[in-house]
């Protein structure tokens, strides 16, 4: 008797789970496959005039990462008002088959992409190009305006401890392990070399600054990399021409001169970041330049 209530139980339990895993794909009635990495206990919400927070990711065919919320967002949030542009296109179907907490892939053109998020209007560089993508999309939440103020605001306030706790780290490797750091208004810098060092001839030109630089957060993330070989070239006495930045380091620097900063987010893309860069809110980057 025993041994058959063992086998009971067994197939209750069994059928249970069975009963209670959810497909692992499902096929939108507008054609787009859904695969399921994550799976919600979550109620039904409706979209209609509330804002949707999502974490996205979308890679190209090779594997290039073309969006992401971590970069293009605050604390890895995108956020989007819910109106016409998503309601119109072909990503509503595939919300309503969405719940709060679920996480879901699944492939769909970089113009579909952009248009239901962004809008008829949006252009940005390559994206003008067609392509499939692979879009990795987690819905994060549902909330009306009121809940959403506090919502950012507690994406702010982590994403500005981030930044300090970064900032911390970095420079204390550096108080401990470099000498003649040059310190002002939270910028940490260092010369590696000057014109002498190089023994070269500058391409300098009157009332102009040329740098030759690169761009990485402090996680070491390569962001942007000028020519070696062709300086960028700014009016040095237009204001607006340089971030604040960059512009500390060409006054207190000399032509010539190569250098390697830290600089905090205040002083490069702020509160607002670089969305065609991807550089999220409250950055605080690494800078190699060279002044020309």
């Amino acid at each position: 008797m025993s041994s058959n209530k063992g086998i009971f139980i067994c197939a209750l339990i069994t059928c249970s789970f069975s009963c209670k895993s959810p497909k692992s794909n499902i096929k939108t009635s507008n054609g787009y496959e859904l695969f399921f990495h994550e799976i919600a206990q979550s109620e039904k919400i409706i979209p209609e005039h509330k804002i949707l927070n999502l974490k996205i990711s979308a890679f190209d065919n090779n594997e290039n990462l073309v969006f992401s919320s971590k970069y293009q967002g605050i604390s890895n949030v995108s956020s989007f008002y819910y109106d016409s542009a998503i309601s119109n296109s072909p990503m509503k179907e595939i919300l309503y088959n969405l719940y709060v907490g679920d996480s879901v892939s699944f492939n769909m053109s970089s113009k579909i992409f952009y248009k239901s998020f962004f809008g008829e209007k949006f252009h940005l560089l390559d994206h003008n190009k067609e392509r499939s993508l692979k879009i990795i999309l987690k819905v994060l939440s549902y909330n009306n305006l009121d809940t959403q103020d506090f919502y950012l605001d507690s994406l702010q306030k982590l994403a500005i401890n981030n930044e300090k706790k970064l900032l911390s780290k970095e420079k204390e490797f550096w108080d401990n392990n470099f000498l003649n750091i040059f310190k002002i208004k939270g910028i940490y810098a260092m010369k590696l070399a000057s014109k002498e060092s190089f023994n070269t001839d500058l391409d300098s030109l009157p009332d102009k600054i040329g740098l030759c630089y690169s761009i990485s957060d402090l996680k070491g993330r390569e962001i942007y990399q000028s020519s070696n070989n062709t300086p960028e070239y700014y009016e040095s006495n237009i204001e607006g021409q340089l971030l604040d930045g960059f512009k500390i380091l060409v006054n207190n620097f000399q032509k010539g001169d190569s250098i390697h900063a830290i600089i905090p987010s205040k002083l490069m893309f702020g509160q607002e970041g670089s969305f065609v860069s991807k550089i999220p809110a409250y950055c605080p980057l690494k800078i190699h330049l060279r002044l020309h």
